[in-house]
C-alpha cells in the first residue's frame, strides 16, 4: 500500500512523485494514459519520424527547468529536440522560422532581421538569468535585473 497516490504522469505529477519518493514515502503513479507525460507527451501522428507535441509547445522548459535538471531527466528519457522551434504565417503563403540560433532565424527574416535581433538578443544572452528568475520558486529579486 503506498502512503501517497499521485494522480497524472504530467510534468507536476512526475515532480511530486520524484520529491515524495526522496522525502521516503512510498509512492504510486495512476496515469490513465497508454504512456507517462501527461500534456508533455510526443508522437508520430501523421507519418513515422516526424514528431508531434500532442498537447503541450513547452517541452524546452523541461530541459530548462532546475528541479528536471536536478533530476537529470534527460539522461532518463530521450526528449525530441526540434531545429525549428516554430513557425508563424506570413502573408503571400511566406512563414517566418525560429531556429534554436538567433542568427539563424534573424537571417531567415531578411530586411526585419536586424530588429529581431535588436529585440532579442539581450533575452538570448541573459537566458540563464531569466531562467533563474522565472523558474525558481522563491520570489526574490533578480541577480541581475
Amino acid at each position: 500500500m503506498p502512503d501517497v497516490a499521485v494522480v497524472g504522469s504530467g510534468p507536476n505529477g512526475l515532480a511530486a512523485a520524484v520529491t515524495l519518493a526522496r522525502a521516503g514515502l512510498k509512492v504510486h503513479v495512476y496515469e490513465a494514459a497508454p504512456t507517462p507525460g501527461g500534456g508533455l507527451r510526443t508522437a508520430e501522428l501523421m507519418e513515422p519520424g516526424h514528431f508531434h507535441d500532442v498537447c503541450s509547445a513547452v517541452h524546452p522548459m523541461a530541459l530548462a527547468s532546475p528541479f528536471f535538471r536536478q533530476f537529470e531527466l534527460s539522461r532518463r528519457i530521450r526528449l525530441e529536440v526540434p531545429e525549428v522551434s516554430y513557425g508563424t504565417p506570413l502573408d503571400g503563403g511566406r512563414a517566418a522560422l525560429a531556429y534554436r540560433s538567433l542568427e539563424r532565424t534573424a537571417a531567415g527574416l531578411g530586411r526585419d532581421g536586424a530588429a529581431f535581433t535588436r529585440l532579442m538578443g539581450p533575452l538570448v544572452h541573459r537566458a540563464d538569468g531569466i531562467t533563474d528568475l522565472t523558474l525558481n520558486q522563491l520570489l526574490r529579486l533578480p541577480r541581475d535585473p
